[in-house]
C-alpha cells in the first residue's frame, strides 16, 4: 500500500507536470508565430533613389513587386542581381529582360553580377550605390528573409539609408501564421533560423 504522503506527492508531480503539459500545448502556437514574425521587418513607406529586388527568386516575384514600387513612384532606378547557369544564362540578366517585358525602360534597370550570398549583394549594392551617387534604397525580398538581409545591409550601408519594404502577405510563397503546418514554410522558416546562426555567431551572411 502506497504511504498518503507519497501518494500525495505523486499527485502533485502529476498535476504540475499535466499542467506544464497543456501551458506546452496552448502557448507554443503563440511562440510559434511570434518567432516567425520575429524575422520579418517593414519600415514605414519611404520614397527612395532605388530599389532592390534580392536575388533568390526564380519567379521574379521581388522583381515583379519591385517594379510595382517603381511605377508609385517610391523609386528611379530598379536593381536586381543574379547568379550564372549553363549556356551562357544570367539570370541577372534575365530578371532584367523580365523588368523589361513588363514596362520598366531598360535604362532605369541595373544588374548586380554574381551576388553569391547576402553579405556580398550588399557589398555590391552599396558600391554601385555610391558610383551612381545614390542615398537611400528601398530593399524588396522574401517575408521571412527581411529582418537578416536588413541586419547585413545596414552593417556596409555607412551614410545610405536604406528601408525595408518585404513582399506583401498576398505575393510571398511563404506565410508566418502556422508555418509549421506546412512543409514547404517549415523549411524556409528552419533554414532562415540556422542562416541567423550563420550570421551572428559564424559571421557567414
Amino acid at each position: 500500500m502506497i504511504h498518503p504522503y507519497l501518494q500525495k506527492r505523486w499527485l502533485r508531480t502529476l498535476l504540475i507536470c499535466t499542467a506544464i503539459l497543456l501551458g506546452v500545448y496552448f502557448l507554443s502556437p503563440l511562440i510559434f508565430n511570434s518567432l516567425a514574425q520575429s524575422l520579418i521587418r517593414r519600415d514605414a513607406s519611404h520614397a527612395a533613389d532605388v530599389v532592390i529586388a534580392l536575388s533568390g527568386d526564380s519567379q521574379c516575384g521581388r522583381e515583379s513587386y519591385a517594379a510595382d514600387l517603381y511605377r508609385q513612384g517610391l523609386a528611379r532606378k530598379i536593381v536586381v542581381g543574379g547568379l550564372p547557369f549553363a549556356a551562357g544564362i544570367h539570370s541577372g540578366d534575365a530578371a532584367k529582360q523580365y523588368l523589361v517585358r513588363h514596362g520598366i525602360p531598360e535604362a532605369d534597370v541595373i544588374v548586380l553580377k554574381d551576388p553569391w550570398n547576402t553579405r556580398i549583394e550588399a557589398d555590391l549594392l552599396m558600391q554601385q550605390m555610391r558610383r551612381s551617387g545614390w542615398q537611400s534604397a528601398i530593399v524588396v525580398t522574401e517575408l521571412f528573409h527581411s529582418r537578416r538581409a536588413m541586419y547585413t545591409i545596414e552593417k556596409v550601408a555607412q551614410g545610405i539609408a536604406v528601408y525595408s519594404n518585404p513582399l506583401p502577405p498576398d505575393k510571398s510563397r511563404w506565410q508566418p501564421e502556422r508555418w509549421w503546418t506546412r512543409r514547404s514554410d517549415i523549411g524556409q522558416t528552419v533554414r532562415e533560423m540556422l542562416a541567423w546562426v550563420n550570421t551572428l555567431i559564424i559571421g557567414l551572411r
